[in-house]
């Protein structure tokens, strides 16, 4: 046998005993292009064995899914189950007509795009590692409509293209985020997402959230399944036309909801420019991803109380020290985010939107002096508006200078959007610009540009145009797409290298020669659908050694293998294992992982 050729460990291995067979088919196709990228993927593998292969087999069919529940929601259903199993499908459908299915290896799923006052019966199977199929555990459901309160404002995101432009704004880092309406499962909701890291996406209502004369101020209600995986939701409340916040620097009398996950844990704060400390009444459970809930901000004239699917868990002496504020919505995460919406309301006093003017893009650039004035035409209609900005900086200075933007040939001073704003590096400072008439006039592009007047190193991170007068101009186009997709993957391969009695070898440290284990998981991320699994394949130094199909029931999803390898053919030095994943269907194209080791003597 080749150098490079390994040979696996023959029959009688202690630590298969009971769950491993020696499989000896040939297998199909050419074993150095039977795995190549550059071709479909199949919807089917084939066993295949080296000769003396010992691979762990199928044992008898997984335990049905226990204590199926069926929650109610507007459009939606929140299954839960218990159960031991590696992976799980779920269908669902009207009775008989179980047309929709999901992967999964969470315990719960959230199914949404449903219609109100109809049943749906849904069917719960456990699947082992090698797909096989338990019993059906069946469920039935009935979303109910949400009973509409008296608030002062109530948007459900259920139109086809939300958000409503008379309603919402939608304030990023550049070009870091959207706000998209739900599609097929995922449908009758609106879908934030952010593909930058850290950056928060931020909806801003145009319609001001007013205090009430009263004890109870008002209550400013989300139901979201944000945050995810350690990711955060703030609402914040902050009396001046703002359209976002950075980071932690309150402006003056903001009053802000933040609430994160990490590491398996929720934190819950009410958060004030001057500090004011949080009480927390009760510990918020772990919040699964995907899930949606329902978060309230009651403010009272004797502080402010946070609520949690109805239940207050914690509360602050803050006191609101205005009557009007803006309201933002944000999500981020480490690595983006991806929230679905389904009610923002405003339980407080009667407000309205103003007048909404569709108007130009806008582009800003930053210079020292004002720039020329171009050939431009007035934008119809319009009688004025309003520019607001972002400004994020190196400045040391400890209060903002005096800026100013030339628009349309005309010079106009930026002011503070709140006057006591904190005026940091790296944080990003709000502005505000009124823009007479004559100044918005855009350029052959159709485009506002806007000149940033300073001699400091300055840079926009959000820009949002207000408008006002007569003009019906066309709503913008609406992206339908969010950032972040919701297509099924495959489950991520975690490999591990052991010695001959099963303990994990160290990091860098050499596996003898004889004998060592290779422990295998397949695992899906909380929250993500899986791509059905067809199974894999194991190479070792680009030699294939082993297919491993685990789809004898239907579509494997996730577990765990362990091979026994012979190192005794091996050189000394350095060798690589790799897995690849082949999906059942065409269009999922395979996946590799490669996990090294080292052979001594």
């Amino acid at each position: 046998m080749e150098r490079r050729r390994v040979a696996l460990i023959a029959a009688g291995v202690v630590l298969f005993a009971g769950v491993v067979a020696v499989l000896r088919t040939t297998g199909v196709g050419d074993p150095a292009t039977a795995t190549s990228t550059s071709t479909p993927p199949p919807t089917s593998l084939s066993a295949y064995a080296a000769e003396g292969v010992i691979v762990p087999a199928a044992g008898p069919l997984p335990a049905e899914p226990r204590q199926v529940t069926v929650t109610s929601g507007p459009r939606r259903l929140q299954v839960r189950w218990t159960g031991d199993a590696p992976g799980y499908e779920v269908r669902w459908g009207e009775p008989g007509h179980l047309d929709h299915s999901r992967l999964t290896t969470d315990s719960v799923t959230q199914i949404d795009g449903l219609e109100d006052e109809r049943m749906y019966e849904v069917v719960v199977h456990a699947v082992d590692a090698f797909g096989q199929r338990s019993s059906p555990a069946r469920s039935t459901g009935t979303p109910h409509a949400a009973a509409t309160g008296d608030y002062a404002l109530e948007d459900r995101f259920d139109q086809p293209d939300a958000p409503d432009p008379t309603r919402w704004r939608l304030a990023s880092r550049g070009n870091c985020a959207r706000a998209t309406p739900g599609q097929g499962d995922d449908g009758r909701r609106l879908v934030l997402s952010s593909n930058c890291a850290a950056a928060p996406a931020t909806l801003r209502s145009r319609t001001p959230f007013v205090l009430r004369d009263a004890d109870d101020l008002g209550r400013f209600v989300v139901e979201t399944d944000a945050p995810g995986g350690d990711g955060e939701l703030v609402l914040d409340l902050v009396p001046g036309p703002v359209s976002l916040v950075s980071g932690d620097a309150l402006p003056p009398d903001a009053v802000r909801l933040r609430v994160a996950t990490s590491a398996g844990t929720t934190s819950v704060q009410v958060a004030v420019p001057a500090g004011t400390p949080t009480t927390t009444v009760r510990a918020v459970p772990a919040l699964e991803t995907g899930i949606s809930h329902r978060w309230e901000l009651a403010l009272r004239r004797d502080g402010v109380r946070v609520l949690f699917d109805g239940d207050v868990v914690a509360t602050s002496p803050a006191v609101p020290a205005w009557r009007e504020a803006t309201a933002l919505v944000s999500v981020a995460g480490p690595t983006g985010q991806r929230a679905g919406v389904s009610l923002i309301a405003f339980d407080a006093a009667e407000a309205s939107a103003p007048k909404w003017v569709p108007g130009p893009q806008v582009d800003v650039a930053v210079a020292v002096e004002p720039p020329a004035a171009g050939q431009v035409q007035a934008l119809p209609g319009v009688t004025g508006g309003q520019l607001r900005m972002a400004l994020l900086h190196t400045d040391a200075s400890p209060e903002a200078p005096p800026f100013s933007v030339s628009v349309g040939g005309v010079v106009v001073p930026l002011r503070p959007a709140l006057a006591g704003a904190p005026w940091r590096a790296g944080v990003a400072y709000p502005v505000v610009a009124d823009l007479p008439a004559e100044a918005l006039r855009v350029g052959a592009s159709g485009k506002l540009a806007v000149t940033l007047v300073t001699g400091l190193r300055v840079q926009a991170t959000h820009v949002d145009l207000e408008l006002t007068g007569s003009t019906a101009g066309a709503p913008p186009s609406t992206e339908k797409a969010p950032l972040i997709g919701q297509e099924p993957e495959l489950a991520r391969i975690n490999g591990t290298v052991l010695d001959a009695s099963g303990q994990t070898v160290p990091e860098g440290a050499a596996v003898q020669r004889g004998r060592m284990v290779f422990d295998l998981a397949l695992e899906g991320r909380p929250g993500v659908a899986l791509a059905g699994l067809a199974g894999f394949s194991l190479r070792v130094d680009d030699e294939r050694v082993a297919v491993v199909p685990t789809a004898s029931g239907g579509p494997g999803i996730a577990g765990r293998y362990r091979f026994a390898l012979n190192t005794g053919g091996l050189s000394l030095g350095p060798h690589m294992i790799e897995v690849r994943l082949f999906g059942t269907a065409g269009e999922t194209r395979p996946t590799s992982a490669y996990i090294p080791f080292f052979v001594g003597r």
